[in-house]
């Protein structure tokens, strides 16, 4: 209700002006949001279309099991350290440089993988992956924080999870389809990867540049620290999230092989599958979660993790694809509770008693999470190399469920302990 005055004219001339660009710079962001996560999306299928490969890889080239377990981890090789050191360099160089790095590490890796003539070059090729997974989970995230339309935080975060394991779940049925279905099994999986990206590329392209507000950090590369206050919930959070992580791990690197052998079945979008139901399952439990509190989220995950593992174990005597999808849903919702319930935990903690230190401490909680995630997948190849793949399986469960059964009677005994780290609206 403006005046009609002359004097009053200019004014509402001026306001109206402005309010036009409001609407044309929300649709901007929005669009930038939308694209970060597409970026999030491709990149994580793209580093998750070996898992669907791995037994045409051996064929192919003729390793052993141990070998193919040490391809799938070498990802954490180069994933851990270009987490650690692309995040402060987004902040000190903007976001989308360090995703233009990501984006290409992940056609390096991609080119590597579709032209590999040896081994050795499947290794450089994960080694890839990893860093343009690294470099993207640095800068995504925070990426998704600033450009979330509404600057909602709890949006940004929900947005970071669902794409991640989004393009984690599609990987595997990606690469086994095509490889399935298609020519090329070994190459047009990345080719047709690689297409998918150019998109991503475009919109990172777009990206405004940084305006000069950018912070400088003293160093380059962060070594993670966690505080002695938060240390019992930090390393009762993380342990579990290790574990949870390398069940997802077996899924990820011996499981569809083992369904192969095990099952007779040569389809490799359901060898694939196997991986893809574990991480949807996660995602779903993960959303769940928010009504559940902490601890108990955390036991009942964990309790979860060590049930699936038992899970495996009657699967490896009593083999049956239904009775594997059931293993594999119990290993998926354990590690998506497990998982929810550690983050809010660490993270709690974290901003109640060190404040200042909340990033080392979860980029603290991170690196035990891929350490977990790499370690078991190592030990499997190393016993499925060594005694066959029945007598490993046997020993990975047993070993699994006593550490899971462990954990979770220690949460429940120190849950007292725990509240009183934990702010009380946890």
């Amino acid at each position: 209700m403006y005046s009609d005055s002359p004097r009053r004219r200019p004014h509402t001339s001026t306001s109206t002006a402005h309010a036009d660009t409001v609407p044309t710079s929300t649709a901007r962001t929005s669009r930038h949001f939308h694209g970060l996560n597409y970026l999030l999306v491709v990149l994580l299928l793209g580093a998750n279309i070996p898992t669907a490969l791995y037994s045409l890889y051996r064929h192919e080239f003729g390793f052993t099991p141990l070998v193919q377990t040490l391809i799938f981890a070498v990802y954490v090789a180069g994933l851990l350290p270009s987490l650690l050191f692309f995040g402060p360099l987004s902040d000190a160089l903007g976001r989308r440089f360090v995703l233009l790095a990501a984006i290409s590490f992940s056609l390096l890796g991609a080119v590597v993988l579709a032209f590999a003539d040896s081994t050795i070059w499947l290794f450089f090729g994960r080694i890839a992956q990893g860093i343009a997974v690294g470099a993207c989970s640095a800068a995504g995230s925070a990426a998704l924080i600033e450009h979330e339309p509404a600057r909602n935080l709890r949006r940004a975060g929900l947005a970071a999870t669902l794409t991640t394991a989004l393009g984690a779940s599609l990987g595997p049925l990606f690469g086994g389809a095509v490889a399935q279905y298609l020519p090329h099994a070994l190459v047009l999986p990345y080719v047709l990867f690689a297409l998918a990206l150019l998109p991503a590329l475009i919109m990172v392209l777009l990206l405004p540049a940084p305006t000069g507000g950018q912070s400088h950090p003293t160093q380059l590369f962060q070594v993670p620290h966690v505080p002695a206050p938060i240390r019992q919930v930090f390393w009762l959070s993380s342990l579990g999230v290790a574990l949870a992580w390398g069940a997802v791990g077996l899924f990820q690197s011996v499981v569809p092989t083992w369904i192969i052998g095990l099952l007779g079945v040569d389809n490799l979008v359901v060898a694939g599958g196997a991986a893809a139901l574990v991480m949807i399952c996660s995602v779903t439990a993960q959303l769940v979660a928010n009504r559940l509190g902490t601890v108990l989220c955390r036991t009942l995950g964990i309790g979860a993790v060590g049930a699936g593992m038992i899970g495996l174990l009657v699967v490896d005597f009593v083999p049956s694809l239904a009775l594997l999808c059931v293993v594999t849903v119990i290993v998926g919702v354990g590690h998506g509770l497990s998982f929810a319930g550690a983050m809010r935990a660490v993270g709690a903690a974290a901003a109640e008693h060190a404040p200042d230190a909340q990033g080392g401490t979860l980029a603290a909680f991170f690196t035990v999470g891929y350490v977990g995630l790499a370690a078991p997948s190592i030990c499997a190849g190393i016993a499925i190399t060594v005694q066959g793949m029945h007598v490993a399986i046997i020993e990975l469960a047993i070993i699994g469920a006593v550490l899971c059964g462990a954990l979770a009677v220690l949460s429940v005994r120190t849950k007292g302990r725990d509240h009183a780290v934990l702010p009380l609206t946890q």
